[in-house]
């Protein structure tokens, strides 16, 4: 006898069943991984960010807030992007750049070793540049920390990188003052001047090596001519009125 038509949809319900549940472990698998691939995009993207801003930071030369902004990044990274770490990494030892005073004391959590390893990292005639700036903050950091003869062996391999950077033979000058070399001193601020005519700091401590020196109408043109370059200095205007008077103007 032919089988009732009726009766066919109902063994359709089992292989529905099947598939729905088949569909529901499917979903159940591929929605936590959606989910884990859009957390690491929008992760990417605010890690992304981050770096940007610590690349105008370093623009800009503001490195203790470069430094912080690439600190961001790497720790969104799960500390994976090591790129970004020698980002923060240069930033950090060019904090030293920042210090007003040559020769002040280095911050406490700079070490000599954060020299040391952006320096290898730096190796390559195509990082000469990077390399120069590197030494010159590590120079710092040396005398700082009173290594005069390591903070010149320093700036004279920067030299040997960057002959004409007017900032490394100011700084040569300002370690070479610091050493009681003032012949040198006044020889390296005259070749920073040289290099760059409008250097502020090269006219400004030229003034005080003049001053030093006994040579008070040199140390006023020198100041003169710094405050030609920032007439509002409060300190150059203070030294020019020191020189002044020792003058009897």
């Amino acid at each position: 006898m032919p089988e009732s038509p009726d009766k066919h949809p109902h063994k359709i319900w089992p292989y529905l069943a099947t598939i729905s549940s088949a569909l529901v472990m499917l979903l159940a698998f591929f929605i936590p991984s959606i989910q884990d691939q859009w957390d690491r995009y929008h992760s990417r993207q605010i890690i992304g960010q981050y770096v940007s801003l610590g690349d105008e930071f370093m623009e800009e030369e503001r490195y203790d807030m470069a430094e912080t902004a690439y600190q961001k990044a790497f720790e969104l990274s799960q500390q994976t992007r090591l790129e970004i770490e020698m980002k923060r990494l240069k930033a950090r030892v060019h904090r030293m750049s920042m210090l007003v005073e040559w020769g002040a004391a280095p911050p406490d959590d700079l070490e000599e070793v954060d020299f040391q390893l952006l320096l290898h990292m730096q190796k390559g005639h195509e990082n000469d540049k990077e390399r120069a700036f590197t030494l010159n903050s590590y120079a710092s950091y040396l005398a700082g920390s009173k290594k005069l003869k390591e903070a010149e062996a320093a700036l004279r391999q920067a030299l040997l990188l960057e002959p004409a950077s007017s900032m490394l033979h100011l700084n040569l000058g300002n370690l070479q003052d610091q050493m009681g070399k003032k012949d040198d001193a006044l020889k390296s601020y005259l070749k920073a001047l040289e290099l760059d005519p409008k250097s502020l700091n090269a006219h400004y401590n030229l003034g005080l090596l003049y001053v030093e020196l006994g040579k008070y109408a040199e140390a006023r043109h020198a100041f003169e001519e710094a405050l030609k370059i920032a007439p509002d200095d409060a300190e150059t205007k203070q030294q020019l009125d020191k020189v002044r008077k020792k003058l009897g103007e």
